[in-house]
């Protein structure tokens, strides 16, 4: 099948946690989501708000539309930001609805090898803090030799594909101190204990933004709380 070949409608869903219909149609498109939405904001496409994502997901799943690149494509520009949540009247738990779309499609939807190859790239490396932080070496060395100053002088980065290009603007300062951070795994009270709280590192945080776990484990240590760090915790 080629890439954006309209399939089966029927078959755009399949039987495994599928957006549940109970959810979608709680919502009556008020339109009190759309300020909210950073997408439709920037671009005031209806199918790019959440209630036009969600008309979306209920013709997908009454068998009213294809599995096109344009379809998909609305789904892939949701920033999940959920600031649609807090707005809506009615209640529509819209994080569920995206969770379950984006899963379908990730199952159904052919890709380009180009999008493959990317996806599969950051679904195998950024849930997993040691191969980021191998990986993140030569960007450091990238940053720190001055090359990248140099390649953005002299225009360079404007030869790679544009994906590469939004993936260097979006990389923030690397530092050795961040790419060496390991937190202990008992941080103990300041004082009286008066809680004992777990604090969940993250994937990337605790790899390019350590300093703010570091700066967490400080705060809840001074206000009196043994802070649990687990060392095996995952994504």
């Amino acid at each position: 099948m080629a890439q954006g070949e309209p399939t089966n409608l029927a078959a755009i869903f399949d039987g495994h946690n599928p957006p549940a219909a109970e959810l979608y149609n709680k919502c009556v498109h008020c339109g009190f989501c759309l300020p909210t939405c950073p997408t439709y904001a920037l671009w005031g496409e209806e199918m790019d708000s959440p209630r036009g994502r969600i008309y979306l997901m209920k013709l997908g799943s009454e068998g009213k539309a294809n599995l096109t690149e344009s379809y998909a494509r609305h789904f892939d520009q949701c920033l999940g930001c959920m600031a649609c949540v807090t707005a809506c009247p009615s209640g529509v738990q819209y994080g569920k609805l995206i969770e379950a779309t984006r899963a379908q499609l990730q199952r159904h939807y052919r890709r380009s090898p180009g999008e493959t190859i990317h996806r599969q790239l950051i679904f195998n490396l950024f849930p997993h803090p040691e191969r980021l932080r191998a990986f993140l070496w030569p960007a450091w060395a990238y940053q720190a030799s001055g090359l990248r100053a140099l390649a953005r002088g002299a225009g360079l980065l404007k030869l790679l594909p544009r994906k590469l290009r939004s993936t260097e603007a979006l990389l923030p300062a690397i530092t050795l101190r961040e790419l060496r951070a390991n937190m202990p795994e008992r941080i103990p009270a300041q004082g009286p204990v008066r809680k004992r709280v777990g604090l969940l590192t993250g994937c990337v945080q605790r790899v390019l933004f350590s300093g703010v776990n570091a700066a967490t484990a400080r705060v809840l240590a001074a206000e009196g709380c043994d802070v649990i760090i687990p060392g095996e915790q995952g994504c």
